[in-house]
């Protein structure tokens, strides 16, 4: 992620985040268990550029806006204004001008650099569902290959190397460095990893593997314990799913379906007898079904699953 972009972004505000490495303990650690390859001081300054940079692109919009559109009218009363303001509001248009493109360009910059600094722990947060997801498959091809008679060093490079086991396979993958390259034994790397992962079952897996090592133990009988044990864990997520999809579904129905289309026919009908508006009805129709469908289609995606 260290492109050009963000080394010219450190460049220029690299050495005021250098001092504040404590104050980003979390981002720190978030860009960690998303496996961003970036310094937080690198980060963080390109969140700086682009927060500058979204805010000049909202100031110039904001006054070619105005320009067009011109500035929203201001009724001066008593309750609004004090009295010796009054020989002033012949530049309210310049004032109103000036209140609206400061506020509206320091929202912007707040709202990016706010999302550059959340946006690691959502992504990690996405990581560890896709983990969990994958983890049962992923332990069950584990107690095979060690059936089998394969070392545990050569498990996991094998497993970092089959890429259907989507962000396991990424997991091992630092697993893999931690023992190749940068030479810690299976037990210092499975340390390593349980840390940085941001996936308690993961995590809860690794120091399981770390007691049967030290202790003496096999793993060959730990991988199949905990390949039974995640495959009933697995059906019942499933079933909690279903469960949790059929009730998601009926409450679309009743809250979009059968609740919308009875207040359009009372709408309707009250606005044929002149005693409603028609703005309710387009409200409903162009704003409450599309954006409730569209937060369900959301909701749905966030909760399903990966198989």
């Amino acid at each position: 992620m260290a492109n050009p972009y963000f080394i010219f972004a450190y460049n220029l505000f690299g050495k005021h985040y250098e001092k504040k490495r404590l104050d980003f303990f979390g981002l720190r650690h978030s860009l960690l268990k998303n496996r961003m390859d970036v310094a937080f001081d690198v980060y963080m300054s390109g969140a700086l550029l682009s927060s500058i940079l979204s805010a000049v692109g909202a100031l110039f919009f904001i006054s070619l806006a105005l320009l067009a559109f011109g500035v929203p009218e201001l009724k001066a009363t008593r309750l609004l204004l004090p009295g010796w303001m009054a020989p002033l509001m012949q530049y309210k248009s310049i004032f109103m001008g000036l209140i609206l493109g400061v506020v509206f360009t320091a929202l912007v910059f707040i709202v990016v650099y706010k999302i550059f600094q959340i946006y690691p722990a959502l992504m990690a947060g996405d990581r560890k569902r896709r983990i969990d997801s994958m983890l049962p498959y992923a332990v069950n091809y584990m107690s095979a290959m060690s059936g089998a008679g394969v070392l545990p060093v050569d498990l996991f490079r094998s497993l970092a190397n089959n890429d259907i086991y989507g962000e396991m396979s990424v997991e091992c993958r630092y697993l893999v460095r931690d023992l190749e390259i940068l030479g810690h034994d299976l037990v210092t790397a499975m340390k390593n990893l349980s840390v940085t992962t941001p996936s308690l079952a993961l995590q809860e897996f690794l120091q399981g593997a770390i007691t049967v090592v030290t202790s003496g133990g096999q793993l060959e009988p730990y991988f199949q314990i905990k390949t039974e044990q995640y495959i009933m864990e697995n059906r019942q997520n499933q079933k909690e799913f279903l469960e949790t999809l059929g009730l998601l579904g009926e409450t679309y129905v009743t809250a979009f379906v059968a609740g919308p289309l009875f207040l359009v026919v009372v709408i309707s009908i009250m606005s044929i007898m002149g005693n409603a508006q028609m703005v309710f009805l387009y409200i409903i129709i162009y704003a409450l079904i599309p954006i409730g469908s569209l937060m369900y289609v959301v909701l749905i995606s966030t909760l399903t699953p990966e198989a």
